[in-house]
Protein backbone atom coordinates (compact mmCIF):
# COMPACT_ATOMS: atom_id res chain seq x y z
CA UNK A 1 0.00 0.00 0.00
CA UNK A 2 1.73 3.22 -0.95
CA UNK A 3 1.63 5.75 1.63
CA UNK A 4 0.46 9.72 0.66
CA UNK A 5 3.31 12.10 -0.27
CA UNK A 6 4.14 14.17 3.28
CA UNK A 7 4.79 17.43 2.65
CA UNK A 8 8.00 19.14 3.59
CA UNK A 9 8.77 19.36 7.60
CA UNK A 10 7.92 22.25 9.92
CA UNK A 11 10.93 23.54 11.48
CA UNK A 12 10.53 23.63 15.04
CA UNK A 13 10.08 27.12 16.19
CA UNK A 14 12.11 26.51 19.54
CA UNK A 15 15.64 25.54 17.59
CA UNK A 16 17.09 28.62 17.01
CA UNK A 17 19.11 26.92 14.08
CA UNK A 18 16.22 25.59 13.10
CA UNK A 19 16.54 24.54 8.99
CA UNK A 20 14.94 26.85 6.80
CA UNK A 21 13.95 25.53 3.91
CA UNK A 22 16.23 26.37 2.03
CA UNK A 23 18.57 24.25 4.13
CA UNK A 24 20.43 24.43 7.66
CA UNK A 25 21.86 27.81 7.15
CA UNK A 26 19.93 31.08 6.99
CA UNK A 27 19.91 32.71 3.56
CA UNK A 28 22.62 34.21 2.06
CA UNK A 29 25.18 31.82 4.43
CA UNK A 30 26.69 28.39 4.31
CA UNK A 31 28.20 26.86 7.50
CA UNK A 32 27.94 27.85 11.05
CA UNK A 33 27.69 31.88 12.14
CA UNK A 34 30.70 33.89 12.58
CA UNK A 35 32.22 32.97 15.97
CA UNK A 36 31.43 29.70 16.11
CA UNK A 37 28.22 28.35 18.02
CA UNK A 38 27.96 29.13 21.63
CA UNK A 39 29.62 26.77 24.02
CA UNK A 40 26.56 24.46 25.64
CA UNK A 41 25.00 26.12 28.77
CA UNK A 42 26.28 24.51 31.90
CA UNK A 43 25.28 25.42 35.84
CA UNK A 44 26.95 27.21 37.91
CA UNK A 45 29.17 24.46 40.69
CA UNK A 46 29.15 26.05 43.86
CA UNK A 47 31.84 27.34 45.46
CA UNK A 48 33.91 25.80 48.08
CA UNK A 49 33.72 27.25 51.31
CA UNK A 50 37.25 28.02 53.18
CA UNK A 51 38.39 25.59 55.56
CA UNK A 52 38.58 26.46 59.10
CA UNK A 53 40.08 24.06 60.56
CA UNK A 54 43.60 24.77 60.39
CA UNK A 55 43.05 28.41 62.41
CA UNK A 56 41.35 26.61 64.99
CA UNK A 57 44.48 24.40 65.08
CA UNK A 58 47.03 27.38 64.85
CA UNK A 59 44.74 29.39 68.00
CA UNK A 60 44.99 26.52 70.23
CA UNK A 61 48.75 26.16 69.45
CA UNK A 62 48.99 29.99 70.46
CA UNK A 63 47.25 29.48 73.77
CA UNK A 64 48.94 26.67 74.78
CA UNK A 65 52.61 28.04 74.10
CA UNK A 66 51.32 31.31 76.18
CA UNK A 67 50.31 29.21 79.32
CA UNK A 68 53.65 26.75 79.05
CA UNK A 69 55.49 30.50 78.80
CA UNK A 70 53.78 31.71 82.06
CA UNK A 71 53.60 28.49 84.15
CA UNK A 72 57.48 28.06 83.15
CA UNK A 73 58.41 32.18 84.57
CA UNK A 74 56.42 31.41 87.58
CA UNK A 75 58.16 27.81 88.76
CA UNK A 76 61.72 29.98 87.89
CA UNK A 77 60.57 32.36 89.88
CA UNK A 78 59.06 29.83 92.89
CA UNK A 79 62.84 28.04 92.60
CA UNK A 80 64.28 30.78 92.89
CA UNK A 81 62.80 32.09 96.58
CA UNK A 82 62.73 28.49 97.59
CA UNK A 83 66.67 28.31 97.07
CA UNK A 84 67.03 31.88 99.03
CA UNK A 85 67.23 30.77 102.58
CA UNK A 86 69.54 27.77 101.43
CA UNK A 87 72.24 30.51 100.19
CA UNK A 88 71.69 32.73 103.44
CA UNK A 89 71.67 29.63 106.02
CA UNK A 90 74.83 28.73 104.39
CA UNK A 91 76.34 31.82 105.47
CA UNK A 92 75.57 32.40 109.20
CA UNK A 93 76.22 36.29 109.81
CA UNK A 94 78.41 36.78 112.81
CA UNK A 95 76.64 38.60 116.18
CA UNK A 96 79.24 40.80 117.99
CA UNK A 97 78.68 39.78 122.01
CA UNK A 98 76.93 42.80 123.81
CA UNK A 99 77.48 43.79 127.50
CA UNK A 100 74.42 41.92 128.87
CA UNK A 101 75.58 38.66 127.18
CA UNK A 102 78.72 38.82 128.87
CA UNK A 103 77.92 40.39 131.84
CA UNK A 104 77.63 37.38 135.00
CA UNK A 105 75.00 36.09 136.38
CA UNK A 106 73.27 37.37 139.61
CA UNK A 107 74.08 35.63 142.55
CA UNK A 108 70.94 34.29 144.54
CA UNK A 109 71.64 35.26 148.43
CA UNK A 110 70.74 31.57 150.58
CA UNK A 111 67.50 31.33 152.23
CA UNK A 112 67.66 32.12 156.03
CA UNK A 113 64.71 31.12 158.31
CA UNK A 114 62.32 33.26 160.09
CA UNK A 115 62.50 33.81 163.62
CA UNK A 116 59.56 32.46 165.24
CA UNK A 117 58.68 35.87 166.28
CA UNK A 118 54.69 35.74 165.35
CA UNK A 119 52.09 37.13 167.65
CA UNK A 120 52.47 35.10 171.42
CA UNK A 121 49.68 33.90 173.22
CA UNK A 122 50.00 32.17 176.40
CA UNK A 123 47.97 28.80 176.91
CA UNK A 124 47.61 26.60 180.10
CA UNK A 125 45.99 23.03 179.84
CA UNK A 126 44.66 21.47 182.99
CA UNK A 127 43.22 17.92 183.97
CA UNK A 128 41.99 16.17 187.15
CA UNK A 129 39.99 13.19 187.67
CA UNK A 130 38.59 11.37 190.45
CA UNK A 131 41.44 9.15 190.21
CA UNK A 132 45.14 9.75 191.03
CA UNK A 133 46.68 8.30 188.24
CA UNK A 134 46.25 9.18 184.56
CA UNK A 135 46.19 6.39 181.88
CA UNK A 136 47.89 9.24 179.11
CA UNK A 137 47.63 13.08 178.56
CA UNK A 138 48.38 14.56 175.39
CA UNK A 139 48.52 18.45 173.96
CA UNK A 140 50.09 20.67 171.34
CA UNK A 141 53.55 22.48 172.44
CA UNK A 142 54.76 25.92 171.99
CA UNK A 143 55.60 25.38 168.38
CA UNK A 144 52.39 23.57 167.58
CA UNK A 145 53.29 20.33 167.59
CA UNK A 146 51.65 17.57 169.26
CA UNK A 147 53.17 15.48 172.95
CA UNK A 148 52.22 12.53 174.84
CA UNK A 149 52.69 11.73 178.28
CA UNK A 150 51.50 8.63 180.28
CA UNK A 151 51.06 7.08 183.44
CA UNK A 152 50.74 10.72 185.22
CA UNK A 153 49.47 12.08 188.15
CA UNK A 154 46.39 13.96 188.69
CA UNK A 155 45.80 16.78 188.65
CA UNK A 156 47.98 17.91 185.81
CA UNK A 157 48.50 21.21 184.64
CA UNK A 158 50.55 22.75 181.51
CA UNK A 159 51.82 26.47 180.58
CA UNK A 160 53.24 27.04 176.97
CA UNK A 161 53.79 30.07 174.92
CA UNK A 162 53.15 30.02 171.59
CA UNK A 163 54.59 32.04 169.09
CA UNK A 164 53.93 30.31 165.76
CA UNK A 165 51.80 32.32 163.19
CA UNK A 166 49.06 29.66 163.02
CA UNK A 167 48.68 28.13 166.99
CA UNK A 168 46.93 25.50 167.61
CA UNK A 169 45.77 24.63 171.18
CA UNK A 170 44.58 21.41 172.14
CA UNK A 171 44.23 18.58 175.13
CA UNK A 172 43.13 15.21 175.41
CA UNK A 173 43.24 12.51 178.44
CA UNK A 174 42.04 8.97 179.69
CA UNK A 175 41.89 8.44 183.16
CA UNK A 176 42.10 5.29 185.48
CA UNK A 177 38.71 5.98 187.27
CA UNK A 178 35.28 6.72 186.19
CA UNK A 179 35.51 10.56 185.24
CA UNK A 180 37.70 13.22 183.96
CA UNK A 181 37.72 17.12 182.76
CA UNK A 182 39.85 18.86 180.97
CA UNK A 183 40.59 22.81 180.51
CA UNK A 184 42.24 25.03 178.31
CA UNK A 185 42.68 28.76 178.97
CA UNK A 186 44.42 31.09 176.36
CA UNK A 187 45.55 34.53 177.66
CA UNK A 188 43.69 34.33 180.92
CA UNK A 189 40.33 33.13 179.07
CA UNK A 190 39.06 29.76 179.00
CA UNK A 191 38.76 28.50 175.14
CA UNK A 192 37.35 25.42 176.19
CA UNK A 193 36.30 23.01 179.06
CA UNK A 194 35.19 19.41 178.59
CA UNK A 195 33.62 16.74 181.25
CA UNK A 196 33.60 12.83 180.39
CA UNK A 197 32.81 9.93 182.66
CA UNK A 198 32.73 6.02 182.79
CA UNK A 199 35.54 3.79 182.78
CA UNK A 200 38.35 4.93 181.84
CA UNK A 201 36.51 7.47 180.23
CA UNK A 202 38.49 10.07 177.74
CA UNK A 203 38.27 13.61 177.50
CA UNK A 204 39.29 16.45 174.51
CA UNK A 205 39.37 19.96 174.62
CA UNK A 206 39.63 22.54 171.75
CA UNK A 207 40.61 25.93 171.52
CA UNK A 208 39.64 27.60 168.25
CA UNK A 209 43.01 29.52 166.69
Amino acid sequence: MTQPPQGPQQPDPRDPYRQQANGPYPPGQHGPPPGGYPPPYQPGQPKKKAKKWPWIVLAVGVILGIIAIASGGGSDEKRADTTAPTASASAPIAVAPTSQDTAQPTTIPPLVAAPNNGPSKTIIYEVISDSDTLGNVTWFDENSAIKQDTSVSAPWSLTVTNNSTFVIAGLGAQTEGTSVTCRITVDGKVADEQTATGQYAVVNCTAPN
